[in-house]
């Protein structure tokens, strides 16, 4: 993974962590989570039911399954920008460089072809949408004090479930 990308320390991780939860409670998809876990490897800091894993299903028509991969794919589009935008915008309390942004869309734009068979096109759309809409979200004065009390939370406590994250991020709801 580029060097851009990776956690430069335990507080940048909680950060990224922070962020793919609130992208998930921002996007619905909180369904999709059994926990979140600091001490776990980074690729693995989140862990996704078995329904997030769609392998198919002979009682679905070839639309809906398509569909259900698309929307798991928006999914992980959403938190791997808001691990990004949480970790740059709130954290760090800098911009998101374009290099950084470039990074993330040629990595979304690979996935998008191999997991659901995206055009390009398509997938720079889905994405430009996603980091517009995020950027505005994490760029609010109250989500980002949401995100350090839940950042502050997670490193306590190192470990949560979904609904501990729910819980967590209540506040969200009254923004």
């Amino acid at each position: 993974m580029n060097n851009k990308l990776s956690y430069k320390n335990e507080e940048d991780k909680c950060y990224g962590a922070t962020g793919m939860a609130i992208a998930v409670v921002v996007f619905d998809g909180e369904d999709f989570i059994t926990s979140i876990n600091l001490d776990a490897d980074p690729d693995r800091v989140v862990e996704f039911t078995e329904d997030f894993y769609f392998n198919g299903n002979p009682g679905f028509s070839a639309k809906n399954a398509w569909n259900q991969i698309l929307k798991n794919f928006n999914l992980a589009m959403a938190m791997s920008l808001g691990n990004v935008l949480c970790r740059r915008l709130v954290y760090e309390s800098n911009p998101v460089d374009r290099e950084l942004t470039e990074s993330l869309r040629k990595l979304m734009t690979d996935v998008g072809t191999e997991s659901c068979s995206l055009e390009a096109d398509e997938t720079g759309h889905l994405f430009d949408k996603n980091l517009t809409y995020l950027t505005r979200i994490f760029s609010h004065h109250g989500v980002q004090g949401v995100a350090h009390e839940f950042a502050e939370a997670l490193k306590r406590r190192r470990n949560m479930t979904r609904m501990d994250m729910i819980d967590q991020l209540r506040a969200l709801s009254m923004l």
